[in-house]
């Protein structure tokens, strides 16, 4: 082969080392993992959009806040990534009748069950170059099954790291934000009705009951000092708060719902059930039995450490990132 064709399928194939990347504002704490891949994301701002709060995390030095409905034209953008099909992907494609950028479409969350016949087929069409989802489940709800790929979330195990059984408050702790007005999701009616009576601890953004962590240190304390945590979501892909609580080392007691049977082996790693009762009496099995949920927090922290490694979502993420450059180019 000769030099000069070398040089022509080198010229082809080469990947930039740093992309530059135009989003949006999602979840903070996923988007400070996306940030971990080393590139630079640029989030558009436009009237009503959500916008990175730091109380959930610290903006990471290589995600930039570009002024209101601006984009740099000094700024080479390589594609765009959308996080969201409720406004965020239609934003996407009216910018790039602009820029011509291929279109990475992550989403984050699951069809409604009580969306109006016709609605589910209407979202199925707004999909990009490359469509990411967070669980196999999600790929299956969503019927979208062309350049899709699947990257599960990861936890960062050396900040979500154990404590001691002997310091843990005897409390059942919950992380959930805007927990009543997502009650539809979030089940905050059927948590009330289990831990009535129950000595709980709610942190996160819920105005009137509580208030969110005012670090990730601090968050992380809350799991790993909690004696038990409890998730009661019903339409949630994989909660986070479960990881993180999990990588802690706290014993969980969770919904069987969505992607978490895939995660949790009931009577290994933690409870799970759908019937509140017996999540209930999870709950007071765990809180009376110490030993038991050192085991489980060990054995769910391990399970973190299987399937939520760090490492493994930044080389996916990274070779999606390659795709959609090899796209542009």
């Amino acid at each position: 082969m000769s030099n000069q064709t070398l040089s022509v399928i080198n010229k082809a194939t080469k990947i930039k080392e740093k992309y530059d990347i135009l989003t949006f504002d999602t979840h903070e704490r996923y988007q400070t993992q996306l940030c971990k891949t080393g590139h630079n994301f640029y989030s558009f701002r436009y009237a009503d959009c959500k916008k990175w709060d730091e109380s959930y995390a610290v903006r990471p030095t290589n995600y930039f806040i570009l002024p209101e409905n601006s984009i740099f034209s000094g700024i080479d953008f390589d594609f765009i990534l959308s996080q969201s099909k409720f406004g965020q992907i239609q934003t996407a494609q009216q910018i790039n009748r602009y820029l011509g950028l291929p279109i990475v479409s992550l989403e984050h969350t699951l069809p409604l069950p009580h969306w109006p016949d016709g609605q589910l087929e209407m979202f199925k069409r707004l999909t990009g170059d490359i469509n990411v989802f967070i669980s196999e489940y999600s790929v299956g709800r969503w019927g979208i099954f062309g350049n899709s790929e699947v990257i599960h979330h990861s936890v960062d195990i050396d900040v979500f790291s154990p404590g001691l059984e002997r310091d843990k408050e005897h409390v059942v702790l919950s992380v959930v934000n805007e927990f009543a007005t997502r009650d539809y999701c979030c089940n905050y009616s059927g948590w009330k009705r289990i831990t009535d009576g129950i000595p709980v601890k709610l942190v996160g953004n819920n105005p009137g009951l509580s208030e969110p962590a005012s670090s990730i240190g601090e968050l992380a304390n809350e799991y790993r000092n909690a004696a038990v945590f409890l998730n009661t979501s019903t339409i949630s892909p994989v909660p986070t708060s479960l990881l993180e609580a999990m990588a802690c080392g706290c014993a969980v007691v969770s919904t069987a719902t969505c992607m978490i049977p895939n995660i949790i082996q009931s009577g290994v790693n933690g409870f799970m059930s759908n019937d509140e009762s017996e999540l209930r009496g999870m709950i007071e099995i765990l809180l009376n039995d110490e030993k038991l949920r050192e085991d489980f927090g060990k054995a769910a922290r391990q399970t973190i450490k299987d399937n939520f490694s760090e490492s493994k979502f930044i080389n996916n993420w990274n070779n999606v990132f390659d795709t959609a450059y090899r796209i542009k180019k």
